[in-house]
């Protein structure tokens, strides 16, 4: 492929840097260079606003989900000029959707009950002539059709229950609900606040969640249009190459997307079977069989049968993904 070629393929001119490496080594310094100048802060940047204003996603959420970022990114930029990758347009857009879509992702998984409300929420605002919805330089805002465009809007709203009328409980009318709701509350909220509210008010509580034990063809060849085998090879090497307690922690919650086992992504590929699986984190292949079917498991259970503390996997997790991070970025 020409440069010329190669260059039109790429898209955004902020790549530029990237097609004109001439050797494997300068690619991955410019990979590394696009991850850590532009990615990663416009990742953190977005993130910010969640840990601020949503109370579900705490610091070590918003860590894991920017080594997800990192290592999409990594796998998507090392495809770049080869026949098989698709052009970014925008490379600032391109990391943006990407990390809203493993923030939305993260969410849905671990919190199904109220990402529903908060849909629910937002047809009603943007379906009742009453109410709006709108953005702000802090993100979405809503409340009465009056208020539309009001720069402010809270971020926590406290209305107890017992207080609340019976028109704000009903659930089952929510346009009426929510009406009510900003007429007693008298000021704009944020689309977050309001879906706190909301699950407080209504009785929303999320419940565990059941996984699927098999991977459906279609989350597969997802998965593999945007993982090269190449890549899932390159990881799984890497990860073997972790130390034990580190690529437990990783392995046993390792994910993509909602709920997806990626260690079912190995078998299929045929790039590990179940008995390697469970060599490499050191059990039998029939205590493996026992908890297939509930991978990818919560830190809790991990922290049972590791022998550790919850926060323990958290940070073995961390720094597995950061080693390797580090290490796909590497030149070979």
């Amino acid at each position: 492929m020409t440069m010329v070629a190669m260059a039109s393929r790429m898209g955004d001119s902020a790549l530029e840097g990237l097609v004109k490496a001439g050797s494997d080594g300068a690619r991955q310094r410019e990979i590394e260079r696009l991850l850590v100048a532009v990615a990663r802060p416009l990742t953190e940047k977005i993130l910010s606003r969640y840990l601020r204003d949503q109370s579900m996603l705490r610091r070590q959420d918003a860590d894991d989900i920017v080594s997800t970022v990192m290592l999409r990114l990594v796998s998507k930029l090392s495809a770049m000029g080869t026949s098989e990758h698709e052009p970014i347009d925008d490379f600032q857009n391109y990391v943006a959707t990407l990390t809203y879509n493993v923030i939305y992702s993260f969410l849905r998984e671990q919190f199904p009950q109220r990402t529903r409300l908060k849909n629910r929420l937002r047809y009603v605002l943007t379906h009742d002539a009453r109410l709006a919805l709108w953005t702000t330089e802090h993100g979405f805002a809503c409340g009465l059709r009056a208020w539309t465009g009001t720069p402010e809007a809270a971020r926590s709203a406290v209305l107890p229950r017992q207080s609340a009328a019976s028109s704000m409980l009903d659930s089952g009318n929510p346009s009426h609900a929510v009406t009510a709701i900003f007429k007693a509350i008298g000021h704009p909220m944020t689309l977050d606040a309001l879906a706190e509210l909301a699950a407080d008010l209504w009785g929303i509580r999320d419940r565990p969640i059941v996984k699927a034990a098999v991977l459906p063809d279609r989350q597969l060849s997802a998965l593999l249009t945007m993982e090269r085998r190449e890549f899932v090879e390159l990881l799984w090497r890497e990860i073997q190459s972790l130390r034990r307690l580190q690529r437990t922690a990783l392995l046993l919650n390792l994910r993509d997307g909602e709920t997806v086992n990626v260690l079912s992504l190995f078998v299929l590929t045929g790039i590990a079977n179940v008995d390697q699986l469970a060599s490499v984190l050191e059990m039998t292949p029939d205590d493996l069989a026992r908890i297939w079917n509930d991978l990818p498991l919560p830190d809790t259970r991990i922290a049972e049968l590791m022998h550790v503390t919850r926060q323990q996997v958290i940070n073995l997790r961390k720094a597995a993904r950061k080693r390797l991070t580090r290490r796909l970025l590497e030149p070979r």
